[in-house]
This record gives structure tokens, C-alpha cells and sequence, in this order.
């Protein structure tokens, strides 16, 4: 066995996505066309790990036909890998010392010291895993932490699935909620890599006991005359409502009074009812599989024991493969590791012009999916709010007056899509010193002044229920862009 000085689980954080079907998602890369670099981005198979179900050891390393649905018509989940990575221990001498140096100079250069780890590795080792994952989705909107759903695994060291079975004190005797498996794959000679894989739920919905049905077809308790109808969709009724607030619990919001710190934001992101005073908003006790939480590893060895963990969640399918959002989980671990300010040697001008004309293709992507017309406040055959749009939310949370975005004329997403199109043709030849003017930033979320309202991007909220913007580092990434522009135009056009 090799000498370890630290282990690590890579990558650090994996997001699984919910699906039915028995066989996962194959893996494939998106492709931006160099002839139209606003067309959908091309699916393109990327090799994949092909698991045998029955000894849990990869077979094959393959690219495979890419579909997100099997024949039945049920979604593929996404069922990420983590591997194990080690740093081994620098030998003494001229090693020692180039070791050294790499560390000074930075994480980027001391890469050189970490490898991923194999079977061979670790021949003699002992290796367990443990996940643990959780939905608090119902805590988090009744603050009683006999509401948590929780899964484990405990330790294993076995190659079997391992599955995560979410129970709450609330629920009914012997139910849970299925959050999935975690499978630590056999090694063998041909993949010797140290790896499991985490498969999560199938997406289904649960209920609370109100969905109970007695033998002539009537619901069992109906405690707030919902005039129940049969749900179809319930995988299974396991919460119960003489334990939990759930069923019932109204996330009240009174007009003109400061919302509570404990309020989530939209308030009202759980299906529900209206209640009869103002503000209501009460629960019909709905749960979900969705889930987030940890893995962790121990390499026992000797005397040494090393730990690791990373993070897992699983989210709803991308009914959306092609294309990418705005604003994504990615842009925001980039801020929150990298700092929301560009240094201009963290980029050349090739990799800031690319970065920059990646948003741009992100916010045509967005806008490609929306119905721009009825988001901008148009009335669609004399009839306003047919859905909860920006206009809407400024006149119900600010007393605003309702007024749309844009002239109502010019908001059809053929022309929109257009316009969208000619500034991407202008970047390309370099960002226009005028274009961050027309971002948002972020201190501009609330500006509700009709030039405010119309910034890019227009039209859509934020997670805090105001205007979207661009990260920070976003933003200065194309005031960089535009700056080193300003610059070479200045020294080319001086005589």
C-alpha cells in the first residue's frame, strides 16, 4: 500500500436527478455549433461506466445512445460516481522540496501531489462508507424537528445497494420515504479505481393520512373539509396528522404586516389551499423524495485512519438538456470560491471573451423557453394574470402600478429572440463599452422605476422574490470584457 497523508472524495459536491426508469441517464457532453452559436446545443455521447447489477463491478467504459426516457415512458435518473483521490507523502530530498514549491505557489499547482486511488493502492486497507441524507422541507415551515426525514446507511464495506429509507417520528408506524441507494462498486483488475455510485428516488409524492380511503371510498379524515378527491398520484400516505402540524399548517402571510425571518421565499412553494381569512395559505400534506445530505469514507490503515466526506443531493429531472439558465449552482460556487471581482490576469482576453459570450448564449436560452409576451404583463384577450408574473408580484408586494416591462408591441419572443441575436453578433466583435449598463446588478433587485424593471435580464425573480441579476463575478466578467475592449480599440485607432 502506498503512503497517504489525506484522502478525498471527488467530486465534492454531486447532484442526482429523480427518475422511475431501472437504468440511468448515459453520460454525454453539450456542444455549442461554430455555426450557429445560438442554436440548441448538440447532445453528444460521452463514455460511460457500465455497472452489472448482479456483483456491482463496472463491465465497460462506453458512449452509449443518450435517451431520458426508457420505453414504459419513465424518466432515467442521473446516478453520479465519486471517487477516491489520496495525496501521498512527498519523498526526502529534491521530491521534498519540489513538493514544497507547489504548495507555496497555490492549489492550481499542487495537483501534482494527488492521484486517484485504486484497489492496488490499497491493498491491506480497510474502506467503509456512510451516507446520510434528509428532506426538511416540512421542519423548515413547521420548525418541529420531529418533522425531519432522515435516511443512513451506517458503515459498509460490502459492494451490494445500500438503501436510504427517509423516516420521520411523525410518520405512520412502519412507513418511510425511499431517498434512493448507495453502492460501493467492486474494484477489479480491469477498473481497479475506488468508487461509489449514489442512484437517488423515483420522484414520487406522498401524503398525510387524510388520504386514508375507507372501503366504500370516503376518506378516513377529511379535519378541514378539503372535499377530498382521489389523488392518483401518491405513491403512499406515511405522515401522521395527530403527530404533525403538516396537514393543515397555514404559512400565513397578513397583508401590510413584516414577514417573519423564519419565511421561506416564495412563502408559498408547498402545495396548498386558501384559507378563509387573507394571507392563507394551509398545506394539504404533501411530502416528496427529494433529498440532500453526505457521504463519507474511512481508509483504516494500521494505526492511520483517514476520513473524507462530500456532499450529494437529488433535485428534480432537467426537462431542459440542451441548454443551461442564467444563473446557475455553478456561477455561484465560482463567486463564493473565486470572489466576486475579476483580477485581469485571472483571464486572457480569449477566455473572458468566451466566458461572456456564455451568458449571453445562457440568457438567450432562458428567454428561447419563456412566453415572453404574458411575462411582460400583456393582457392575453382582455384578460391580465394568467399567471404569477413580475408585474403582478410589483403591484401585490410593493402596491406598484400595474404596468408592463416593455411597450406591449414589442415584446413577441420572435423579436425578442432577434434582439437578443444582433447583441450577440456585437459581442463578437467585442463587448460594447455600453452594455453593462443595460445589466442589473445586485444591489438593483428592488428598483422598480420602469428603466429599472427593464435591465437585463427583465422579467424574471430572484430566489429572494425580486429582480434577477447577474452574480457579481458575472457582472464584472463582462465589465472586464468591455474595458480591455475600450482598449484595444483605442490603441488601434491611435495614429
Amino acid at each position: 500500500m502506498i503512503p497517504l497523508t489525506e484522502i478525498r472524495i471527488l467530486p465534492p459536491l454531486a447532484i442526482a436527478r429523480l427518475g422511475s426508469a431501472a437504468e440511468p441517464v448515459n453520460n454525454y457532453d453539450l456542444e455549442v455549433s461554430a455555426h450557429h452559436p445560438l442554436g440548441f446545443r448538440a447532445i453528444v455521447e460521452a463514455p460511460t461506466l457500465v455497472v452489472d447489477e448482479s456483483t456491482g463491478a463496472i463491465t465497460a467504459r462506453e458512449c452509449r445512445r443518450v435517451t431520458f426516457k426508457d420505453p414504459a415512458g419513465r424518466i432515467r435518473p442521473v446516478a453520479p460516481f465519486l471517487e477516491l483521490w489520496g495525496r501521498t507523502t512527498p519523498a526526502a530530498g529534491p521530491e521534498m522540496e519540489r513538493a514544497s514549491e507547489r504548495w507555496r505557489a497555490g492549489p492550481e499547482h499542487d495537483q501534482a501531489d494527488w492521484r486517484q486511488l485504486t484497489m492496488h493502492d490499497l491493498k491491506g486497507a480497510t474502506i467503509r462508507w456512510r451516507a446520510t441524507l434528509g428532506n426538511s422541507k416540512v421542519f423548515r415551515q413547521t420548525g418541529d424537528v420531529h418533522d425531519k426525514i432522515l435516511a443512513t446507511t451506517g458503515w459498509f464495506s460490502g459492494h451490494a445497494r445500500m438503501a436510504l429509507a427517509g423516516r420521520a417520528d411523525h410518520f405512520l408506524p412502519g412507513k418511510h420515504i425511499p431517498f434512493g441507494d448507495v453502492r460501493y462498486i467492486r474494484p477489479t483488475d480491469e477498473f481497479p479505481q475506488i468508487r461509489v455510485r449514489y442512484t437517488p428516488g423515483h420522484g414520487y409524492v406522498y401524503g398525510s393520512d387524510a388520504f386514508v380511503r375507507n372501503a366504500d371510498g370516503t376518506y378516513a379524515t377529511d379535519p378541514l373539509d378539503y372535499d377530498l378527491q382521489p389523488d392518483a398520484n401518491l405513491r403512499d400516505v406515511v405522515l401522521d396528522s395527530s403527530k404533525s402540524r403538516w396537514l393543515g399548517f397555514n404559512a400565513r402571510i397578513p397583508r401590510n404586516t413584516p414577514p417573519l425571518p423564519t419565511l421561506t421565499i416564495p412563502p408559498q412553494a408547498f402545495a396548498g389551499q386558501d384559507g378563509s381569512n387573507g394571507g392563507d395559505w394551509i398545506s394539504r400534506g404533501y411530502l416528496d423524495d427529494q433529498c440532500d445530505g453526505v457521504i463519507e469514507v474511512e481508509v483504516h490503515t494500521g494505526e492511520t485512519t483517514l476520513r473524507s466526506f462530500a456532499r450529494l443531493g437529488a433535485g428534480p429531472p432537467s426537462f431542459v438538456p440542451d441548454s443551461y439558465s442564467i444563473r446557475t449552482v455553478h456561477d455561484e460556487l465560482e463567486q463564493a470560491l473565486l470572489g466576486p471581482t475579476i483580477d485581469p490576469d485571472d483571464y486572457t482576453d480569449d477566455e473572458l471573451q468566451a466566458d461572456v459570450e456564455e451568458i449571453l448564449r445562457r440568457t438567450f436560452e432562458t428567454i428561447r423557453l419563456m412566453n415572453t409576451t404574458i411575462m411582460n404583463g400583456n393582457a392575453f384577450r382582455g384578460q391580465l394574470d394568467l399567471t404569477l408574473t413580475m408585474a403582478q408580484e410589483d403591484r401585490e408586494d410593493t402596491a406598484r402600478a400595474w404596468e408592463p416591462f416593455i411597450a406591449p408591441a414589442l415584446v413577441d419572443n420572435l423579436a425578442v429572440r432577434s434582439l437578443h441575436q444582433d447583441i450577440f453578433a456585437v459581442l463578437r466583435s467585442g463587448v460594447p463599452p455600453w452594455f453593462t449598463s443595460t445589466l442589473r446588478q445586485f444591489d438593483e433587485i428592488g428598483d422598480l422605476t420602469s428603466q429599472g424593471r427593464r435591465k437585463m435580464p427583465a422579467m424574471m425573480c430572484n430566489t429572494d422574490g425580486r429582480y434577477l441579476c447577474l452574480t457579481r463575478r458575472q457582472y464584472d466578467k463582462i465589465r472586464l470584457a468591455a474595458t480591455r475592449g475600450r482598449s484595444r480599440r483605442t490603441i488601434k485607432e491611435t495614429p
